[in-house]
């Protein structure tokens, strides 16, 4: 039986532009998603990259600048006072 694994690779260099001020998570050394972006900078995601937020409030917020599409926004549906539990 062969396994097949996905290791999860955070920028080591920090906020880049193409984060939108979040967290870059790579795979295999290309940009698979952002955590947690700033509404303010999604402008700068190429269209096709998720990002990935704790609850359906941080959803409706990135949602309603009207600069992504709601299908590219997983949320966690974690509360509001978990911090970055998933890392």
């Amino acid at each position: 039986m062969e396994e097949k694994a996905t290791r999860v690779e955070f920028d080591p260099l920090g906020v880049t532009v193409d984060s939108a001020y979040g967290i870059a998570i790579y795979v295999r050394r290309r940009l698979h998603g952002i955590l947690r972006p700033s509404p303010a900078s999604l402008g700068r995601l190429p269209p096709v990259v998720p990002v990935y937020v704790r609850n359906a409030r941080e959803a409706h917020e990135l949602v309603s600048t009207g600069n992504i599409d709601p299908a590219r926004v997983v949320h966690f549906d974690l509360p509001d006072h978990e911090q970055m539990s998933l890392m």
